[in-house]
């Protein structure tokens, strides 16, 4: 009679150490998953923040492209891409600069300035740079919050009469 005592109770330690691994490679197997879908999000909000900022810049310029109305600039104080338009013989102008971590536009009457802070958050950025290699050729440089640097080469067809 203890030999089937013993038998049961090895049985029993049996199905208990085998629902214990399961249960710690599930909790494993979880905590894994959690991390890597945590990373492959991260790496796409990076890459979309990237990609924004990119297409931005590049579709605003080409719907500015026309007759040369684009140019560089400051604006308060800040580097800052100058897209000139005309609107019932007013000119006006779009201000693209950096601001306070953060990619800004000012859609205003030219020659007026207004308080930097006012402008539109387009999104936010550690670093910005801009510059024109040539008449028609726009470098952009920045780097997002996440810490993801871009280059951008943005090719106008006109160029800017002086």
């Amino acid at each position: 009679m203890t030999q089937k005592y013993k038998k049961h109770t090895i049985d029993i330690l049996f199905v208990i150490t085998l629902f214990c691994v399961f249960a710690v490679s599930i909790v494993m197997l979880t905590g894994t998953g959690a991390a890597v879908y945590e990373k492959i999000v991260s790496n796409m909000d990076s890459n979309y923040n990237s990609r924004t900022a990119g297409t931005y810049l590049f579709n605003k310029l080409h719907r500015s492209d026309n007759s040369g109305n684009i140019s560089l600039g400051e604006y308060c104080g800040s580097e800052a891409v100058i897209l000139m338009e005309e609107i019932d013989n007013i000119n006006y102008c779009t201000y693209i600069y950096y601001y306070d971590n953060r990619l800004m536009e000012m859609f205003t009457r030219f020659g007026q300035e207004i308080d930097p802070s006012f402008g539109t958050e387009i999104m936010e950025l550690k670093e910005y740079e801009v510059s024109q290699i040539s008449d028609t050729l726009f470098l952009f440089k920045f780097t997002t919050m996440e810490g993801e640097r871009s280059s951008l080469y943005v090719h106008t067809r006109t160029a800017r009469d002086n």
